[in-house]
């Protein structure tokens, strides 16, 4: 067992100054240490952790200060800003913001779209696949001075009512609305909280399924716990909504207050599925008749575990369909019966691939299959009744996205992607014949046609080949001195497949070389790639990081004194420990948003969930693994870092805003480089955002950081501001 304790001294460490040229907002140090399995731990920023005190809240607010008055004299910034929104408005114009969420009802479409003249996307509809488009719901007239965005929507069967879910300054959790489409009057309740939103409709547009939390509050430890499926009747007060399925209603079957609840409906209505969900790929799921919906007990009946390494199941009539990698790293699609569900001696009917089988879709008569071969996608179609399995040519390569607008038809519309072109729609029929989508509006970006893209091999620190994307001007000679920005992630089995962003072609357009390290923990080759960088395996991910790093200075496409390591999210593992083990190798290094305490990590919001991806502290062997990803506990005095970037958003819900500020206030206490460690607070954002200005503002001040510490001669401070 692990025992842990606090031991507070008295007194505290007031650190003001701490380098000859950096001067932060003083960061006291209290006496606090755990103990893990017989070893102590000092933990001298605990107190940071305690987001509602008044202290934690000044120190924030004036490291956010410092970090933009510095961010703000950067020359060449407030030029950078308006090209980023320029690309996003010429890359996007009219552009719909997910090809996921296009959805048929009664032959009425309903899809969210961006306006180059609103900062947030809006829900449009049309009747028929070419009829005049009419705006149905503007965030902005919800907004009462606050960033409001539609977080996710859902058409009623018979395309005359819309539910949908809005949430303020990037907190994702969202309250949920419902709209008379021909009216467009809105209906009195809100629902609220719920981040995971509405499932399924009812076949009788009375109704639906949405999934609740018990707190709002992006700093409650229990706000993702305890999650809870109910059933709301439209023009009802949210009090009256029926809980369908959750501990208490279901309490002969296995769940845990971490698991994410989540409930679907059969296409034929026949059945309803219950999903135990989490960061992982794979859940625990049960059937049960959807004549049983309303009643005193539901007899639900166990389909699959976490254990049976299933990624995806689809029902049709009496037989499951499945994605599984258990026995098949690149995954297979296997079938078994809703009256005596067993996974376990399912029938295969298509095979494991020499290709990763990314993802399946399921239409009225076929299977839709997405595959991979280590950056780009695939298409293939399988043939239910016949079982005949065919390519689907398509006229571009790139990242596939496939939308069944409706899963009672055969017909989809498939949005390809790359890193220098904007996505781009095609329909394809029921004879598989292809066209330009009705609901495409993106145009090529000028000056694509001079970006050079390479797809490579960096060999790793144990031989292991590491798919690389880099991707450059074509005028940047291989000498060394172009900067460049390297990013990685290699988490959840995730796959970085190539998609355009505006930023991307900002870095370009600088003459940056910008390279996608396809690092262990993503999916990229399959289920063995992802376990390679899970758990106590996970130092593969920022060991590729660095061994790409390495490539890219090799082979002169860059220098040390030139290149910024970059990650995201749990990315923030993969650079915070590369920049760790590897400080002389990176002029600087940004963590977004990033999972930089893992020791810690567990206490959060969204810790529970996360211990299945990294690992718990309750275990001696785990724990293990977790000190070595913490980056925050691999900050050592004395050593000469590069300048790094943090960034926290004050109401993100997955990663807590202390686990990226501690590693910034250890950095500025211990690093003699002389470089800045900066840590930018946003007020107006979670994990992410969809308001382009926000965003623009964020990549903004990351490609200025990265090109003035990478030595671009137009982005150097201003004038003779002084050392913070």
């Amino acid at each position: 067992m692990m025992k842990r304790f606090f031991i507070v001294v008295a007194w505290v460490l007031p650190c003001a100054v701490v380098s000859a040229q950096y001067k932060y907002p003083a960061t006291k140090q209290v006496a606090v240490t755990d103990n893990y399995f017989g070893t102590t731990i000092a933990d001298p920023y605990r107190w940071l952790e305690d987001m509602g005190h008044a202290e934690t809240q000044q120190w924030f607010k004036a490291q956010g200060a410092l970090t933009h008055q510095w961010l703000d004299s950067i020359t060449g910034r407030a030029a950078l800003r308006e090209e980023i929104l320029q690309l996003y408005n010429l890359s996007r114009p009219g552009r719909l913001t997910s090809n996921a969420e296009i959805y048929e009802r009664s032959n009425r479409f309903f899809y969210k779209k961006e306006n180059p003249e609103l900062p947030v996307p809006v829900i449009c509809y049309r009747d028929g696949r070419n009829g005049t488009e009419k705006l149905l719901v503007d965030p902005g007239t919800f907004s009462m001075g606050k960033s409001i965005e539609v977080t996710f929507f859902l058409p009623s069967d018979d395309g005359k009512k819309l539910a949908f879910g809005l949430c303020e300054n990037g907190k994702e959790l969202s309250a949920i609305r419902i709209i008379e489409v021909e009216t467009q009057k809105l209906f009195p309740e809100v629902l609220y909280p719920s981040w995971f939103g509405i499932s399924r409709w009812t076949n009788d547009n009375k109704g639906f399924l949405y999934t609740r939390n018990i707190s709002d509050n992006v700093n409650d430890s229990n706000m993702l716990l305890h999650t809870k499926v109910f059933y709301h009747t439209i023009g009802t007060d949210e009090s009256r909504d029926r809980e369908i399925f959750s501990k208490a209603t279901a309490p002969g079957i296995d769940l845990e207050p971490r698991d994410i609840l989540w409930m679907d409906i059969s296409d034929d209505n026949r059945y309803m599925i219950a999903y135990a969900g989490s960061v992982l790929d794979e859940f625990k799921s049960f059937i049960a008749p959807v004549s049983e919906m309303f009643k005193s007990q539901i007899h639900w009946k166990q389909v699959t575990k976490i254990e049976d390494g299933i990624k995806s199941i689809h029902l049709k009539g009496d037989q499951i369909f499945f994605l599984s990698h258990q026995n098949a790293d690149n995954f297979r699609v296997m079938q078994t019966s809703v009256t005596i569900p067993d996974v376990q001696h399912a029938k295969v009917i298509i095979p494991e691939n020499t290709q990763p089988l990314e993802k399946v879709s399921m239409s009225k008569d076929h299977l839709l299959l997405t595959y991979s071969d280590g950056v780009n996608n695939t298409l293939r179609r399988y043939d239910i009744a016949s079982g005949k399995l065919s390519a689907i040519p398509l006229p571009l390569k790139g990242t596939i996205n496939v939308t069944l607008t409706n899963p009672l038809r055969n017909d989809c519309i498939v949005e390809i992607s790359s890193w220098v072109m904007p996505p781009t729609k095609f329909d394809i029929d029921e004879q598989v014949r292809l066209s330009r989508s009705s609901f495409e509006t993106g145009t090529p970006i000028p000056g694509s046609e001079d970006i050079i893209v390479e797809e490579v091999n960096a060999e790793g620190h144990d031989g292991v080949l590491i798919p690389l994307s880099i991707f450059y001007r074509k005028d940047v000679r291989k000498n060394g001195t172009a900067p460049c920005l390297v990013s990685g992630y290699g988490s959840y089995g995730i796959s970085t497949r190539p998609f355009f962003h505006p930023a991307f072609i900002a870095m370009v357009n600088k003459g940056m070389v910008v390279a996608i390290a396809h690092v262990r923990g993503g999916g990229e080759k399959g289920n063995t790639w992802r376990q390679a960088g899970f758990k106590n395996t996970k130092p593969n991910t920022w060991k590729d990081l660095i061994s790409c790093t390495e490539y890219l200075i090799d082979k002169k496409y860059t220098s040390s004194k030139r290149i910024a390591a970059h990650g995201a999210s749990a990315g923030g593992i993969t650079v915070g420990r590369a920049i760790t083990e590897r400080p002389d190798l990176f002029a600087a290094g940004i963590s977004e948003v990033g999972l930089n305490n893992m020791l810690r990590a567990e206490l959060a919001p969204n810790g529970p969930n996360n211990a299945r991806e990294f690992g718990t502290i309750k275990d001696s062997t785990e724990y293990l693994g977790l000190l070595e990803m913490d980056s925050y506990h691999h900050v050592k005095k004395g050593v000469a870092y590069p300048a790094v970037l943090t960034t926290v958003g004050m109401n993100d819900p997955r990663v807590a805003a202390w686990e990226t500020a501690k590693f910034a206030a250890a950095l500025q206490q211990s690093s003699t480089s002389g470089k800045p460690v900066l840590l930018s607070v946003n007020y107006r954002a979670g994990h992410r955002t969809e308001d382009k200005v926000i965003a623009a503002e964020r990549y903004t001040d990351v490609i200025a950081f990265a090109l003035w510490q990478c030595g671009h001669p137009d982005f150097k401070l201003k004038g003779s501001l002084g050392h913070p």
